[in-house]
């Protein structure tokens, strides 16, 4: 939907809502639609002598947010407008009020028959002269038990491959909505997040809908363990769960000439705005199982750095490595752990004074993490995050940097921001 399109339906949706609202916030305005089926679901039951919509607080259909920590029930659109004469069919359209600018809400939708909603809202103006102002962001709901197993057929050269990994991870957008069929409100996922399948005979990988988040976007990396006459073939795709056809194709293509079988499919760290929190974490996935070279671990360090005067005066800080400790076998700055199935590496610093919200531009920079396709004892295959440096432990080797298929082939990224 194009900018003048949004603006239009938000407009027309002003003429339903009214444009009342506290000075600095915005209303919320959208429909609420069956993900199975595409129909608009109403929530709202009619009242009054004019049939007019209000709102049912004790029915068990409910869309509401947490704002300011207490629970606020959206309103039906029209609030007491629409009646048999206007023939105005907003059935399922609902509104919440007064969220506050730059505000994040948890929204959440309920009804019975169908999986419950959890997503999240952050409110912004759309012109820096507006002092209230709507957003349109659609909700779907899906009945209970309802899935879509996908089918990702891999070519090259529209030939099947076999035996390629297909890596589908869940990707929530920088932005608040999902751009499918009109604008809809992103769900919230804390389950498994990466779900992995290989191509048969045919070509072709199975990804269980069951294993998905109906309504949430994810991308998916098509990558080989081996190259194919010296270049590494990789491919890229994007689908909805739940909303996107089962058959998706996959076409793979030569991404350039590479003497190393290990790189980086994605990272947290691909995205260079997003903030991490305190306790942030660069998490980074691999075309094949990975390992942490042994002994390496005394060479894995972690510095931060703060762009920003610090607003309460006290700055958090990472445990130092203090002279003479390069040879315990540990890392005093850093945690370094590889996932079950080998596919990600997770690091994270060891904080001697906790950081906050105050410590605006704090960066962390990982460095020294050495890393070799798991099981492995070729020299040859040795990939670095953030540099080697002083390394006792591959003293001697010619160790590569981590490349990022995301990112064109660059090296992995090694910092991330906190706050």
């Amino acid at each position: 939907m194009n900018k003048l399109t949004q603006k239009f339906l938000v407009v027309s949706l002003l003429a339903l809502a009214g444009c009342e609202g506290e000075a600095n916030s915005g209303r919320l305005v959208g429909f609420i639609v069956d993900g199975q089926t595409g129909q608009r679901l109403n929530f709202f039951k009619e009242t009054g002598e004019k049939g007019n919509l209000g709102d049912d607080g004790d029915s068990t259909s409910q869309v509401y947010a947490i704002i300011d920590g207490e629970f606020r029930r959206a309103r039906p659109c029209g609030r007491g407008d629409l009646n048999d004469k206007n023939a105005i069919e907003a059935d399922g359209c609902f509104q919440i009020d007064n969220i506050p600018e730059g505000m994040t809400v948890p929204v959440f939708a309920q009804a019975p028959g169908y999986e419950r909603f959890v997503g999240e809202y952050t409110y912004s103006l759309l012109d820096y002269d507006q002092e209230h102002a709507q957003k349109v962001a659609n909700i779907r709901l899906f009945p209970k038990g309802f899935s879509v197993d996908y089918r990702i057929n891999v070519t090259f050269n529209n030939n099947p491959v076999p035996n390629a990994q297909i890596i589908c991870q869940y990707t929530p957008t920088t932005a608040n909505t999902l751009q499918v069929s009109g604008i809809f409100l992103e769900p919230v996922t804390t389950g498994t997040t990466t779900v992995s399948a290989t191509s048969n005979a045919d070509g072709v990988a199975a990804i269980p809908g069951s294993a998905l988040v109906n309504g949430a976007s994810y991308r998916c990396e098509a990558v080989m363990a081996q190259s194919m006459d010296g270049v590494t073939l990789a491919g890229q795709g994007n689908f909805t769960a739940g909303v996107s056809q089962a058959e998706q194709r996959m076409g793979l293509t030569t991404s350039g000439s590479t003497d190393t079988l290990l790189y980086a499919v994605r990272s947290t760290g691909d995205d260079t705005t997003r903030l991490m929190g305190a306790d942030g974490k660069l998490a980074i996935t691999f075309n094949r199982p990975v390992e942490v070279v042994p002994g390496t671990a005394d060479c894995q360090y972690a510095v931060a750095s703060i762009g920003y005067p610090d607003a309460d005066g006290v700055t958090g800080a990472i445990y130092p490595t203090p002279a003479g400790s390069t040879t315990n076998g540990v890392s005093e700055s850093v945690t370094a752990e590889v996932s079950s199935d080998g596919l990600t590496l997770t690091l994270g610093f060891k904080a001697e004074r906790p950081f906050d919200p105050d410590d605006r531009g704090t960066y962390v920079t990982f460095s020294g993490i050495i890393v070799r396709p798991r099981g492995t004892t070729s020299s040859s295959e040795l990939r670095a995050i953030g540099g080697v440096g002083a390394c006792p432990a591959v003293s001697g080797y010619t160790v590569g940097d981590v490349s990022n298929l995301r990112t064109g082939g660059a090296d992995q990224i090694s910092y991330i921001q906190l706050f």
